[in-house]
């Protein structure tokens, strides 16, 4: 087997209280790597202590597209308006990525890797914005959304595409981005035939499974059944046979 590791990365935590616990459990049976934490969410705090009393790796998942945020700005709604009038913010988001970063800091969270909720730092209008601040905070791992399985949403072809000119630039910048990412196409809602469907084709390099599971559904009625699957023990051996 090629060179390869597997990275899960349950994504969101600190959003809802649900996520959190289901961090919690996940934590425990050792199925998790990174917990990527929205530091503008409501359930932050309760976060940051579950961080405290464990050894993950913490990625900020910054926020500029679904309130609330740290700062006083508004910001575009979707992936579409970004696209269109996403010039307009760079400022605002770049002043809102910063409190969100230094918020996680200042609760005694070591932040080594960054991203996006629902990977906004892929477009245009934010991709030098997330590489500033990497570079500004000596954060060298950032998430890039190569995603083999794009054809299953609109927004994954846009989104792949501005992943390869994002790794370019990264690159140049002597930062480490992902291979490719798991779990977009069926994102709360991934399941043993979805991973299955990736055996024996996963690319060399630091491949990062996105999870989002929860104890209760928050914005998936599969969320639950997420969790079900990182507490078995068909998932950890998936994990283990896929990585080496």
């Amino acid at each position: 087997m090629r060179d390869r590791r597997i990275l899960v990365t349950i994504d969101d935590v600190g959003r809802a209280k649900p996520i959190n616990d289901a961090v919690e459990q996940c934590i425990k049976a050792g199925t998790v790597d990174c917990l990527s934490v929205m530091a503008s969410g409501s359930e932050s705090e309760h976060a940051f202590r579950i961080i405290a009393a464990s050894d993950k790796t913490v990625s900020a998942h910054l926020n500029c597209i679904e309130s609330p945020f740290l700062s006083e700005a508004t910001f575009p709604d979707s992936l579409a308006a970004w696209l269109l009038v996403g010039g307009k913010y760079t400022e605002d988001a770049k002043k809102e990525w910063s409190l969100q970063i230094e918020r996680l800091l200042s609760n005694g969270v070591m932040v080594t890797r960054l991203d996006s909720h629902r990977h906004l730092h892929h477009m245009p209008a934010l991709q030098e914005v997330i590489l500033e601040l990497a570079t500004q905070y000596g954060i060298r791992n950032i998430r890039a959304a190569h995603i083999p399985d794009r054809l299953r949403r609109p927004t994954g072809f846009v989104l792949n595409r501005y992943a390869k000119s994002f790794s370019a630039k990264a690159s140049e910048l002597g930062m480490r981005t992902t291979s490719c990412i798991l779990g977009f196409g069926r994102s709360g809602s991934v399941d043993r035939d979805y991973l299955r469907g990736f055996e024996g084709k996963l690319p060399p390099g630091e491949v990062e499974l996105v999870m989002h599971p929860s104890t209760e559904p928050v914005w998936s009625d599969s969320q639950p059944r997420e969790l079900e699957l990182m507490m078995s023990e068909w998932f950890g051996n998936w994990i283990e046979k896929q990585s080496g």
